[in-house]
């Protein structure tokens, strides 16, 4: 399909997850993120090359902005239901003859994994609809869109520019929200790696998403880094960065621990260090032990910018001592200050 992939729009964050989970590696489907309909703007919708809104009846009336914001987009509801005929409420928010395609609320991981061909050819049939028969809701029509901000990368262009890679544990959790709250959509993608519990990083993830200017979603296999676009290394698999002519994507690796800890910021930035060299910007956040010392070590010897937080504002001054200790990082900063820091780095790259 064309443009920059596949937007799932859903307000149950478990639901927004399994869907993105089952359409991703769908060949055909290209990449597949995730937002909550708070998030779903015309802007954002207009940078997909199709959308997909998933719920039940019961989220209708917390959808249907979306729906508004994806008029002339291609359209597709995964409506969720007790059996045939899904969620004919929900469905009936888009435009006559809206595509549907039904997953019973039984087992829904399974039900979308086999359901995603459906969804491909659902959403191949919305792509070569006329403009004019997606143009939303009648009852509903968009409201004239102002002008809109340039948004920070032309659809299929290659990101290749800097990446910001974070590393935290104990404490990690509300330094991170701290800092992507008041993180720009324009700023460079960033990578998170948070020590906590596997089941725990989804739900992470999306509080990050709703709290954040940027989109944030769970680090996949390929997936291509972008402008506005935050990933958080998800539980029980190295990520690592890898860097081509087409752009700057993530890899998941092994699941062996490195240093206790999979996944690993030292492994995160040890990549960085070797794929993007100066072109990248470390910080290591408060959090017990030492993992990101030695990777924020390789990043500063690579040339890139590193930074680690101070012992004051630290739950925990293990991490972010080590990376002071080892010579890794090249500023030391209160957590307060560790936004404006990153954006005055970002603006030396200029």
């Amino acid at each position: 399909m064309s443009g920059s992939g596949i937007l799932v729009v859903a307000a149950d964050p478990l639901l927004r997850k399994a869907v993105t989970e089952g359409l991703s590696g769908t060949r055909g489907l290209g990449d597949v993120a995730a937002i909550t309909p708070t998030r779903a703007t015309a802007d954002r919708m207009a940078a997909a090359a199709a959308v997909v809104v998933a719920g039940r009846d019961a989220d209708a009336a917390t959808l249907k902005p979306a729906v508004v914001a994806a008029a002339g987009r291609p359209l597709v509801f995964i409506a969720i239901g007790p059996g045939h005929g899904g969620a004919p409420g929900l469905v009936a928010l888009g435009p006559a003859g809206a595509i549907a395609v039904d997953v019973p609320d039984l087992d829904i991981r399974a039900q979308l994994a086999t359901a995603a061909p459906r969804v491909l050819a659902a959403l191949e049939r919305a792509e070569a609809q006329e403009p004019s028969e997606a143009k939303g809701p009648a009852e509903a029509a968009p409201p004239a869109r102002p002008a809109a901000a340039p948004r920070p990368v032309a659809a299929g262009s290659p990101y290749l520019g800097v990446v910001i890679c974070i590393g935290a544990s104990t404490g990690g959790t509300d330094a991170l929200l701290s800092i992507l709250s008041k993180t720009p959509r324009t700023s460079p993608p960033i990578v998170i790696v948070q020590h906590m519990p596997e089941a725990y990083v989804g739900d992470f993830a999306a509080r990050l998403d709703r709290s954040s200017p940027m989109d944030v979603s769970l680090a996949q296999d390929d997936l291509p880094l972008r402008l506005g676009l935050a990933v958080v290394a998800p539980g029980g698999r190295q990520l690592r960065l890898h860097k081509d002519s087409k752009g700057i994507w993530t890899r998941s690796g092994e699941s062996a621990r490195f240093g206790g800890h999979s996944p690993a910021a030292d492994v995160l930035m040890n990549s960085a260090a070797e794929q993007l060299g100066k072109r990248a910007i470390g910080v290591v956040l408060t959090g017990m032990g030492r993992d990101g010392a030695d990777g924020l070590l390789a990043m500063r010897q690579a040339g890139a910018r590193t930074v680690a937080q101070d012992e004051a504002t630290s739950i925990v001054y293990g991490m972010p001592k080590a990376a002071f200790e080892n010579g890794g990082a090249d500023t030391v900063a209160p957590l307060g200050k560790v936004s404006d820091l990153i954006a005055g780095m970002v603006m030396a790259f200029r």
